[in-house]
């Protein structure tokens, strides 16, 4: 077993076999497409709509995302056939996001969120 780590600066990745491997977060790992994560565990803490980039909506094509808020409040909007549909949540609570449906995160209350999804084939875009 190795030391202890904060999943806010560490995600984990789990790879198809079953192994976890931490993923030390830079700058770069945002913006860096050229690697495939079958699943990452993280979680992040919001205090502003900026903070969940709510003016952009995310896809993750290749599985379905789990999102687990830990504090706050927020609601995952999202996008099927061009009709919003919203899910609230408290701490506490979870939600699963659909593989394939545009989805974003609106603040209701500053808080921290973990999330389990895959970043490979991930997309963004503006909101319409």
């Amino acid at each position: 077993m190795k030391d202890q780590f904060d999943l806010s600066s560490t995600f984990v990745h789990i790879d198809d076999a079953g192994n976890a491997t931490p993923i030390k977060l830079t700058p770069a790992f945002w913006r860096d497409t050229s690697f495939k994560y079958d699943r990452l565990v993280g979680t992040f803490e919001f205090r502003s709509d900026d903070d969940l980039h709510s003016s952009m909506q995310e896809m993750h094509p290749e599985a379905d995302e789990l999102l687990f808020l830990v504090s706050g409040a927020i609601d995952v909007i999202i996008d099927e056939s061009g009709s919003e549909q919203v899910v609230s949540l408290e701490a506490g609570q979870a939600a699963l996001v659909p593989r394939g449906l545009w989805h974003r995160l609106v603040m209701r209350r500053p808080g921290k969120l973990l999330f389990i999804n895959s970043r490979t084939g991930m997309r963004s875009r503006s909101v319409r």
